[in-house]
């Protein structure tokens, strides 16, 4: 027991020197933001407490609005609110100026990925919360803006037919008959009261980011041109803004090559982008850079050619102003200027239509004799290029005789002298094979049909064998028609036969 009690204090006592030693630390803490709070005013805290407002933008959907109401990111938004009109610059030297320009859009830029992080949380929420009611509308709609715009039109209308006049301002037609046609057979039901409260209040919160995002974004577009004036000239500030927020800063963009700026803010493909269901561009290898106004003049056939060519002069610029930055030299967008004219004339060399080809008279020809030694091979040259006897008496034509067709011999298109076989032409002649005339006399005809029957027979391929129109097969003896023509010569043409006649007789 004693044993126990001894191990029970000793662990007591640990938890109470755990948070005595929590107490001071928060203690200190206190005293150093005061300290600060005193030292440097509402500036220092914005660069100080920014790890609060990560985590207080990473608790659960009850504490979600503390994201807004961080003092940090309101005395950051009331600062930049009234940095025109308090002239707070003025006490300070250019430099200090600059830096606290850069300070501040750092800051800005930081808290716009933390924004949009914060409105994807809020987006499912807001999602989670119309689910009872058209569960399908979040994947007709993945937009976030497009999708709290369709939830405040609809609202808790169960006949979308009704809203088709609201809906045709915030969505596209293909947009509009897929919503309806999936609203008329949604399985949702008509939210209670305190569901349309939550579904209002996460929509509201979600218009409260945007507005926030609004004000952030357009004090770095007018920032910009102090920090990146190169950048600024070459795309843009809007586009600027964008880019630079989502790298992260200045020096970050520095370190990104080329290829890779051409991607940045790159909208994925999904199977609503690919069902025309989103509004965004879902080119392939295609990112914020493509927004420029000088990309988007160019035709869309040569908008890719143009990317590369712009995102290789914005890696060079923003190189550029950051050197400017980083040494306090004096920040120009004279090269920004440079590169943007530049490219200007490159693109317009691109536009251009194909020149036709021009047709150049040929040279004067050299009349002059040029001597030409001799010797083997110069023979051996001239051989090579000399006329041949048969293209001699092609070319040479003979007098006072026609060749071929009229037309032809009048033109000109004859074989010359090779046509002729009277005048030795070397063209060879087929000779026709012309049948003898016999004459049509009884000889002449018996001649013709033994010597038709001795080819016949010739072949070997007579057989006793003879096939009738039955089916069955008859032999026939070869040897009696001989007997029959034998009997038949006998009887008429023997010595003794005398005078008969052929007719048969009468009475007989």
């Amino acid at each position: 027991m004693e044993q126990t009690s001894t191990l029970a204090e000793s662990l007591l006592d640990d938890l109470n020197d755990l948070s005595d030693s929590d107490e001071d630390q928060q203690e200190r803490n206190q005293d150093d933001d005061g300290n600060n709070q005193d030292a440097d005013g509402d500036e220092t805290m914005l660069g100080n407490d920014e790890t609060s407002v990560v985590e207080n933008s990473a608790v659960g959907t009850a504490s979600s609005s503390r994201f807004l109401s961080n003092p940090v990111l309101q005395n950051h938004l009331s600062y930049i609110e009234t940095l025109d009109t308090n002239n707070t610059f003025l006490r300070q030297t250019k430099k200090e100026k600059e830096e606290e320009e850069h300070r501040l859009v750092v800051s800005s830029n930081r808290y716009l990925a933390m924004l949009a992080d914060e409105l994807a949380k809020a987006h499912g929420e807001l999602a989670m919360a119309y689910k009872p009611k058209f569960p399908e509308l979040e994947e007709l709609l993945p937009n976030f803006i497009q999708y709290k715009n369709a939830v405040r039109v609809i609202g808790n209308e169960m006949d979308l037919t009704k809203v088709n006049d609201e809906l045709n301002a915030i969505l596209n037609s293909n947009q509009i008959i897929t919503v309806s046609v999936a609203g008329s057979t949604t399985s949702g039901r008509p939210l209670t009261e305190d569901e349309l409260k939550r579904v209002d209040a996460a929509a509201s919160y979600i218009e409260q980011l945007l507005e926030v995002e609004t004000k952030l974004t357009r004090f770095v577009e007018n920032s910009m041109e102090a920090l990146a004036p190169s950048i600024c000239a070459l795309i843009g500030p809007s586009t600027a803004a964008r880019l630079i927020g989502l790298v992260g800063g200045l020096a970050e963009l520095t370190k990104i090559p080329a290829c890779n700026l051409q991607v940045i803010g790159q909208v994925k493909q999904n199977s609503t982008s690919r069902a025309g269901m989103s509004n965004a561009s879902t080119k392939q290898h295609i990112g914020i850079v493509a927004e420029c106004d000088l990309v988007q003049s160019m035709p869309r056939q040569l908008q890719k050619k143009a990317l590369k060519l712009v995102a290789a002069k914005l890696a060079l610029a923003a190189r550029f102003d950051f050197v400017n930055v980083d040494t306090g030299r004096p920040r120009s967008d004279e090269t920004g200027v440079q590169f943007r004219q530049a490219l200007k004339d490159k693109f317009e060399k691109l536009q251009e239509p194909d020149k036709a080809q021009v047709l150049k008279a040929l040279p004067k020809p050299d009349l002059t004799v040029k001597k030409r030694r001799g010797g083997k091979r110069m023979r051996r040259w001239k051989e090579r290029f000399e006329e041949t006897a048969m293209m001699k008496q092609a070319n040479t034509r003979a007098f006072s005789s026609q060749q071929g067709e009229y037309g032809d011999d009048a033109m000109g298109m004859t074989m010359g002298l090779l046509d002729t076989a009277d005048s030795g032409g070397a063209i060879r002649k087929v000779s026709e094979k012309r049948k003898m005339r016999q004459a049509n006399t009884k000889a002449s005809r018996k001649r013709a049909m033994t010597l038709a029957q001795q080819a016949k027979n010739k072949d070997g391929l007579a057989s006793s064998v003879v096939f009738t129109q039955s089916s069955s097969m008859e032999l026939v003896n070869p040897d009696a028609n001989k007997n029959r023509v034998r009997e038949a010569n006998k009887k008429w043409f023997k010595e003794n036969a005398g005078f008969q006649s052929a007719l048969p007789k009468k009475g007989g």
